[in-house]
């Protein structure tokens, strides 16, 4: 993809990493499954991304560790509009 591909969703990632930031860390299984389902998205729309945030707020997560891997996978995250 080129550089006109790219989104700038800077607000939306931000409220994810505020909201990643806020909870408690509960379950692992859930985390993982977090990690599982944001490794295989290429945001493409707001859409997107709010079903990413739909599910974190129903999440209560456990590690801190495996926290700081959340937040430094959706840190990485290019946000693309495939059209």
């Amino acid at each position: 993809l080129n550089e006109s591909e790219r989104l700038a969703l800077a607000d939306p990632l931000n409220d994810v990493l505020a909201l990643v930031e806020s909870l408690t860390l509960v379950d692992v299984d859930a985390l993982n499954d977090v990690l599982v389902l944001v490794e295989s998205l290429t945001l493409v729309d707001v859409d997107a991304l709010n079903d990413v945030l739909a599910l974190v707020e129903s999440l209560t997560l456990v590690d801190v560790d495996a926290l700081n891997d959340v937040l430094a996978l959706v840190e990485s995250l290019t946000l693309v509009d495939v059209d």
